[in-house]
């Protein structure tokens, strides 16, 4: 299960760096294409958009499994330090749960654009391209949550300074910054 959330948080910070990138150079030609040449680059909007979508999808996954994503803290006092283990149990099985809804919803609108042959305005990308990166980020994310819900040593501390300690043992590991 600890290669599989590897292979899972690898392939999204990678999807989350390069589709940063494509937004980043698509922007960038614009203003130099508007500065130099008077006019902007055909798509490449459209292109920093598709980046856009790319990141904050993956980027769900990067934070998730760093530790730093956002929840609500506002109950946690109010549980019992002996119903603590079964309640971030229940969170994992609840969010695999939201992340599995939103995966079929995501694929069921992936499928319907394969069969409709919906085309993004500029660049006439088929949209399902678009939308195949929202049902890879859910269903990583759902993947993901199961795992903790199954094994919920595996979820990342939510600590400060766990998440520290554990950036700096990827990058030992990998070789490569987390």
């Amino acid at each position: 299960m600890t290669a599989l959330l590897g292979g899972i948080a690898r392939f999204e910070r990678w999807a989350s760096l390069l589709a940063f990138a494509l937004m980043a150079l698509s922007l960038m030609a614009d203003v130099i294409s508007r500065r130099i040449f008077m006019t902007g680059l055909i798509g490449a909007t459209e292109v920093a958009v598709i980046g856009m979508v790319a990141v904050a999808m993956f980027g769900v996954g990067v934070a998730t499994d760093h530790g730093a994503h956002l929840r609500p803290r506002l109950f946690d006092a109010l549980i019992p330090k002996a119903l603590e283990p079964a309640m971030v149990r229940l969170s994992s099985v609840v969010t695999a749960a939201f992340f599995a809804v939103f995966a079929g919803l995501s694929g069921w609108m992936v499928w319907e654009s394969v069969v409709l042959g919906d085309r993004t305005e500029i660049l006439r990308l088929p949209i399902w391209t678009l939308q195949a990166m929202i049902f890879i980020a859910f269903a990583t994310n759902m993947i993901r949550f199961a795992v903790y819900a199954g094994r919920p040593e595996l979820r990342p501390s939510e600590n400060l300074e766990d998440v520290v300690e554990r950036e700096d043992e990827i990058e030992r590991d990998d070789g490569e910054p987390a």
